[in-house]
């Protein structure tokens, strides 16, 4: 199949590069803001964002920064020839990402049932996946599609 190319300026820019890298920062920033993790145990509900320290933390902007700069090296031609690390880098961001959420489903902080505020076990019923884990994992499968091609080319 052919794929579409326009300029930008003195740029030629592939189309559908130009799209998909598109979707996936859109994927990113959209996992950042929603939250990925709700909590609904008997006395507190609550929503777990990416950016949360109990999750993630401040690497959740490297995950942004990651896709950003995949995205803005479409047009820059010296960016080019490392994408294939770039998109490692968002696609290991994104495992961690899920896999933490991951951990958080079987572990949740009781203040009051540990005496130093760790962390105790609490039944899978008390967390589910909220409507931000659907980016993550659109970031997951993506990012794996663009690492794919871009190891290729």
């Amino acid at each position: 199949m052919e794929r579409r190319a326009f300029r930008i300026g003195d740029r030629l820019v592939d189309g559908g590069e130009f799209l998909e890298r598109g979707m996936l920062l859109a994927c990113a920033a959209l996992a950042v803001v929603l939250p990925i993790l709700g909590t609904s145990l008997s006395d507190t509900t609550d929503d777990i964002r990416l950016h949360d320290a109990r999750l993630f933390g401040a690497a959740t902007y490297l995950l942004l920064l990651a896709y950003t700069a995949g995205f803005f090296g479409v047009f820059t031609r010296s960016v080019r020839e490392h994408m294939r690390f770039i998109d490692l880098g968002g696609l290991i961001m994104t495992a961690v990402a899920i896999s933490r959420a991951v951990y958080m489903l079987g572990w949740v902080p009781l203040a009051g049932a540990v005496d130093n505020g760790g962390l105790a076990t609490a039944p899978l019923a008390g967390f589910h996946l909220s409507y931000g884990s659907v980016p993550l994992f659109v970031l997951l499968f993506g990012g794996t599609w663009q690492l794919r091609r871009s190891w290729r080319t």
